[in-house]
């Protein structure tokens, strides 16, 4: 005999029971109008999958008080159901049934949707006078660094530097600004750069 063991918890909640489970994945596949012919696909990306759990537990105003403020906290968490192991949940609708028959108990209906977390990275923007642009305000910050933060290009950060431009070069100098370093047609960069 074979058992699959899943947890009775949403959350740190704990339930008595799991009355039923509804899984929901979606594929969004893109559609794009063409003149003369059917839509045309370009692209498929998976939407956050959900649970819907039907639920019941003895203690009627202790539960649904717990789900109620771990909805409102918005604290991703992981659950085990019987299908699936779900990881960054959050509770998007919580609904009771209160009626003669379950006056006593809890019985309720809990959606959960997956949530997709991203890392985010900031760069301050320059200007047409080479000077950086701080967070606050769009003012000008002279030294090319912000007071709050100092972030580098993007193609810096990500590793891919650009080499198509080669009459230009980035020279470093003692201090921490940059200072562009043209070279003639006739001269070399190390020319150019040392004078030799």
């Amino acid at each position: 005999m074979t058992a699959i063991a899943f947890s009775r918890l949403i959350g740190p909640v704990s339930l008595d029971v799991i009355i039923r489970e509804q899984h929901e994945t979606e594929l969004e596949i893109t559609l794009n109008p063409v003149e003369a012919s059917a839509d045309i696909t370009d692209h498929a990306y998976m939407q956050p999958r959900r649970l819907v759990m039907e639920v019941a537990d003895r203690s009627a105003a202790a539960t649904w008080q717990a789900l109620r403020r771990l909805q409102e906290s918005r604290v991703p968490f992981t659950m085990v159901s019987g299908l699936d192991i779900y990881r960054n949940l959050l509770i998007r609708r919580l609904t009771a049934e209160r009626d003669a028959t379950y006056s006593q108990v809890f019985r309720g209906t809990v959606e959960l949707q997956e949530v997709i977390l991203v890392d985010t990275a900031q760069a301050a923007a320059s200007d047409s006078s080479g000077q950086r642009k701080s967070e606050r305000g769009g003012k000008a910050d002279p030294g090319g660094k912000d007071s709050r933060r100092s972030a580098a290009p993007t193609s810096e950060r990500s590793g891919d530097r650009q080499t198509s431009d080669r009459a230009s070069s980035t020279v470093q100098r003692g201090d921490s600004a940059t200072k562009p370093v043209e070279a003639s047609r006739g001269s070399s960069l190390l020319y150019s750069m040392f004078g030799e």
